[in-house]
C-alpha cells in the first residue's frame, strides 16, 4: 500500500507498464494541487533507480543507488524547477539538462528527470524540450508535473502519457486525515482544502487557521467600511497570495449559497456559517457574483508577473465599494 492510498491505481498502472517493458519515456502527472503528484514522481524515480525494488515497486533503501538518491547526489536523477516562486523555467536550464553528458544513464540503468511545475517553462524552454520529447533516448524517463496542464502546449501534452490524479472520496480522505491532524476537525480541513488531502493537511497548523480567522475578520471590517482596504491588502500581501485568494473565493461561494439556501449543508467554511450568512445579506446577489468573478480573474493571474499588492487592492476595494448599505 502506498503512503497516499488514493494514488494506488496510478502506481499499479505504471508498475505494470514497467514490468511489461512499456514504460513511457515521458509522463505528465496532472491534477489539482494537494494530491501528492510530486511525492508520487519522487517515489517513481527512486523505484526506477533502485537496483533491487520489491514486487510492489518499493525501493530497497539499502543499495548504493538508493543511498545516492537519498543524498540528492544520484548522477542519473535531475530535478528541474524554477529558481523562485512565480519565476519561469528558462531555456538555459533545459539546454543544460539535454546537453549535460547526453541523456544516457551513467550507471547503466534508468535516467530520470522531474520537471515541476512543467507549465512554468517559457516558450523557448518548451521548444527546446520538444526536441528531446520527439527523439526519446532509451531508458530515459521524463516526469512532467502540472496543476494546470492547459497552459502546456498541445504538442508537449501529446508526446507524454498522461496520468490524471483525482481527489479521493470524502470518506477515504477524512479517514486518512484523521490519522495526521491531531485534534483538528478533518472534515473542516478537507472542505477548506477543496477536497485535496495534502492541502487540508497544511491547514491543520493552528497558526494557519488563526491567520484565516484574522483575514476573515479584516474582510468583514473592509466590507463594513471599518478598515482601509489598501492597508488590509498590504498585510494580506505578506501571506501566501494563492491561499489568500482561494480563501476569499470560498467565503464568497458560501455567501452565495447561504443567500440562496439559508440552511445550505454544503459549505466550505463549516465553522463560519453565521458570519458569512450575515455578510451575504449586505450585498445583492448580482454584486456577489461580480465580486466572485473578479476573484476568479485574480486567481487566473497567479504565477504571472502582475503586482500581487495591486491584485489584492483591486479585490478589496471592490469589497469596500460593493457594500453601500
Amino acid at each position: 500500500m502506498l503512503e497516499l492510498p488514493w494514488q494506488e491505481q496510478n502506481w499499479k498502472r505504471l508498475l505494470s507498464a514497467k514490468v511489461s517493458g512499456r514504460l513511457p519515456h515521458a509522463l505528465l502527472l496532472t491534477g489539482t494541487q494537494g494530491l501528492g503528484k510530486y511525492r508520487f514522481a519522487v517515489r517513481l524515480a527512486a523505484s526506477l533507480l533502485c537496483k533491487s525494488p520489491d514486487q510492489s515497486g518499493r525501493p530497497c533503501g539499502s543499495c548504493q543507488s538508493c543511498h545516492l538518491f537519498k543524498a540528492d547526489t544520484h548522477p542519473d536523477f535531475t530535478l528541474i524547477e524554477p529558481e523562485g516562486p512565480g519565476k519561469a523555467i528558462k531555456i538555459d536550464t533545459i539546454r543544460e539538462f539535454t546537453e549535460k553528458e547526453s541523456l544516457t544513464s551513467q550507471s547503466g540503468g534508468y535516467k530520470v528527470t522531474i520537471i515541476e511545475p512543467a507549465d512554468a517553462m517559457n516558450t523557448a524552454a518548451v521548444n527546446s524540450l520538444l526536441k528531446t520529447l520527439e527523439e526519446p533516448v532509451s531508458w530515459t524517463v521524463m516526469i512532467l508535473i502540472s496543476n494546470r496542464p492547459g497552459r502546456l502546449l498541445a504538442t508537449v501534452r501529446s508526446r507524454c502519457q498522461q496520468y490524471a490524479f483525482s481527489a479521493p472520496d470524502r470518506r477515504q480522505s477524512v479517514q486518512w486525515l484523521s490519522g495526521h491532524v491531531g485534534q483538528a476537525d478533518p472534515a473542516l480541513l478537507l472542505a477548506l482544502g477543496s477536497g485535496a488531502p495534502l492541502e487540508a493537511l497544511k491547514l491543520a497548523d493552528p497558526e494557519t487557521l488563526s491567520e484565516r480567522k484574522k483575514m476573515l475578520d479584516e474582510f468583514v471590517a473592509v466590507m463594513s467600511h471599518q478598515q482601509d482596504p489598501v492597508m488590509a491588502a498590504e498585510r494580506w500581501n505578506k501571506q501566501d497570495l494563492s491561499r489568500s485568494l482561494h480563501w476569499l473565493c470560498g467565503w464568497l461561494i458560501d455567501m452565495i449559497r447561504l443567500k440562496m439556501v439559508p440552511e445550505s449543508p454544503g459549505l466550505i467554511n463549516l465553522d463560519q456559517r453565521e458570519c458569512l450568512q450575515a455578510l451575504g445579506l449586505k450585498l445583492e446577489s448580482r454584486e456577489l457574483y461580480l465580486f466572485l468573478d473578479r476573484v476568479y480573474q485574480a486567481i487566473r493571474t497567479l504565477g504571472s508577473q502582475l503586482n500581487s499588492q495591486m491584485i489584492l487592492e483591486g479585490v478589496l476595494l471592490m469589497a469596500s465599494k460593493g457594500n453601500n448599505n
